[in-house]
């Protein structure tokens, strides 16, 4: 991506842009490794003592029930809907 590309766009807003772009991504992957590892517990349950596997269904109801900050969330909502924007701009 090149601030080129952005037409009637300042580099202050390039810079936001790209900067949101780049926590997007950050938490995708931090996302991803989260998943990761909890599948890599599960798998070791599952192979070495599936007796004692514990029930991830509960662990991802509880998850949910957190508390919730509404200024993180508005973040997410942002970076969200950014990169689903720059996914629509890329093209074939």
């Amino acid at each position: 991506m090149h601030h080129a590309s952005f037409e009637g766009v300042t580099f202050k807003e390039y810079d936001l842009i790209t900067r949101a772009r780049i926590r997007a991504k950050d938490a995708q992957v931090e996302a991803r490794r989260v998943l990761n590892q909890e599948l890599g517990v599960l798998v070791s349950h599952a192979f070495h003592n599936p007796k004692k596997m514990p029930d991830f269904t509960k662990a991802a109801a509880q998850k949910g029930q957190g508390s919730r900050d509404p200024a993180h969330e508005l973040a997410a909502l942002r970076a969200g809907l950014m990169n689903m924007h720059f996914q629509s701009k890329k093209g074939p």
